[in-house]
């Protein structure tokens, strides 16, 4: 992809994205400041997250667990890391702090100029969607096994070195691509497991811009990558 000069830009930011601050609403792009710990707070749903090596075509992805013996690996709300559904209804894995549990991220490899391997510093991999109207709605407005919303985002922060980035699709964000949600099972209409996937049919299918963070919190864009992955949520 095509990378772009960005030594001077840096974004405003405006609402969307969800983030770990379980207290205040998500913006857009800016991730939480300080992750909270404890357990859910009573607006959240502790849930298991899965994340996947590989895509159904069995091609391998760029965001990957850390159990690649088995394929997959599995993220829990314990200890130090939270996998839960927030308060807006956004999906969200924390999994910093700590170095017993990470996620591969295949960057280099795939022309992301970060090296390939295992990060758990600052790791934190969301997904919010919105309606037609680009207002954030909950993963949980989808009510029947095979509702989908192929308008979602999917972003995650890391860290590498001494630099913090971004790798994010967004709908508000214009040229990248979307997420597409959908719900697998749902008991008396209430839906308790979802699978996120890029939408092969949305523009710029797969595509994510890649930041990072100044010293003041500020973004500035790296350039124009992809991202791949395969993640399934049950409560």
């Amino acid at each position: 992809m095509r990378r772009l000069n960005a030594l001077s830009t840096v974004l405003a930011l405006t609402a969307t994205i969800s983030c770990s601050d379980r207290s205040s609403p998500p913006t857009a792009l800016t991730p939480s400041a300080t992750p909270s710990f404890g357990k859910p707070a009573p607006t959240t749903i502790a849930v298991t997250t899965t994340i996947y090596d590989r895509d159904a075509g069995s091609n391998l992805l760029i965001t990957r667990g850390d159990n690649p013996a088995a394929g997959f690996a599995t993220y829990a709300e314990v200890n130090k890391m939270s996998s839960h559904i927030g308060d807006t209804g956004a999906w969200q894995l924390y999994i910093g702090n700590q170095n017993v549990r990470t996620v591969y991220l295949a960057l280099a490899s795939n022309g992301i100029p970060i090296p390939d391997g295992y990060y758990s510093a600052n790791v934190e991999i969301y997904s919010q969607c919105f309606d037609v109207a680009n207002a954030m709605v909950g993963i949980v407005s989808l009510t029947s096994a095979g509702q989908s919303n192929g308008n979602c985002s999917f972003g995650m922060d890391f860290t590498s070195g001494r630099t913090k980035y971004k790798l994010a699709m967004v709908p508000t964000m214009p040229g990248t691509g979307r997420a597409l949600v959908t719900c697998n099972a749902a008991t008396s209409g209430s839906c308790r497991d979802w699978t996120i996937v890029p939408n092969p049919d949305a523009p710029n299918a797969g595509v994510a811009n890649l930041y990072h963070y100044t010293n003041n919190g500020g973004l500035v864009l790296d350039g124009v990558y992809r991202n791949s992955y395969s993640v399934r949520i049950t409560r």
